[in-house]
């Protein structure tokens, strides 16, 4: 079974650990001239997600999330835009949350919060203090909302410290800057053949999976499954893998790269390997190969 993700297009949840690690290498600086602008934004979005309205969210969302957002869907042969509308997990409102800061390159800009954010968690759940973290980007002289993030806090007493004593030194960590500059836009998906995901084990490397011209992203140091964007099709396909040994992966594991695809004609049903790569030997920089899609090798 081929698992399905929709709101995972614009929510993102971060461990603490790495969203604390310090960024002195930032170039956005702090911005509250603009929050008032940015809240604007994420509210009108925030509406067009709860009603429905597709006009309205094409205005407020970035245009490269809005290609983003609808290639997941039709990637997982999802209907779009209802799919996108039919998603349980609701996006949270900003009454209650403690404003932090907002940092800002003058492209992109992030608004940070604290509190309990509500995503449309069960009756009588208890919801957890967090750090909220909505990311923006400017088109056309206007702000538009992109993505959020969650930093969970857990039991961080020491954070909490900061919190309560107006430090928020912590805003320079890596989870709460802003993008460098504007992503590239998404080329757009067809329905696939196969709704298909990637199996990759990137330990100690940076990998890079291209199918069929559509990235499927890049994975550093890591084993992880992602959604192939545009599937699989009948017939041949082709995957590209680009490798890249890292200087400062941790020590302890030998260094490895495999790639798996498993497709499925439908998301709810058996997937099948579609295609592996494991390099015995030495790990060429770039791969190209072709595979069929819907059999196993």
């Amino acid at each position: 079974m081929i698992r399905t993700l929709l709101l995972a297009a614009f929510l993102f949840v971060c461990s603490p650990l790495t969203a604390l690690a310090q960024n002195p290498e930032t170039t956005a600086r702090p911005d509250n001239t603009i929050r008032v602008s940015l809240e604007s934004a994420y509210d009108a979005w925030r509406d067009a997600m709860a009603s429905g309205d597709l006009k309205t969210w094409e205005a407020t969302t970035a245009y490269s999330r809005q290609i983003e957002t609808r290639n997941r869907i039709v990637s997982q042969k999802q209907p779009f835009p209802r799919a996108l509308f039919e998603d349980p997990v609701g996006a949270p409102t900003l009454a209650g949350l403690i404003p932090l800061g907002v940092l800002s390159t003058g492209e992109t800009a992030t608004a940070t919060y604290f509190g309990k954010a509500n995503f449309g968690e069960g009756d009588g759940l208890a919801i957890p203090d967090n750090l909220l973290v909505l990311h923006f980007l400017k088109e056309e002289g206007r702000w538009k909302f992109d993505n959020l993030r969650v930093v969970k806090i857990g039991n961080d007493g020491e954070l909490l410290l900061q919190i309560r004593n107006s430090d928020f030194s912590f805003l320079q960590g890596d989870e709460f800057q802003p993008a460098s500059f504007l992503p590239p836009v998404p080329q757009p998906v067809e329905a696939p053949d196969f709704v298909a995901e990637a199996w990759i084990d990137a330990t100690g490397y940076e990998v890079k999976i291209t199918v069929n011209g559509h990235p499927t992203g890049t994975f550093s140091n890591s084993k992880v499954t992602e959604l192939v964007m545009g599937g699989v099709r009948r017939g041949q396909n082709q995957i590209r893998i680009e490798t890249k040994l890292l200087e400062n992966a941790p020590s302890g594991t030998p260094p490895k790269v495999e790639v798996a695809l498993y497709a499925a004609e439908d998301p709810a049903g058996q997937a099948t390997r579609v295609y592996h790569y494991k390099p015995g030997g030495s790990i060429a920089p770039v791969v190209t190969e072709t595979f069929t899609g819907g059999i196993a090798p």
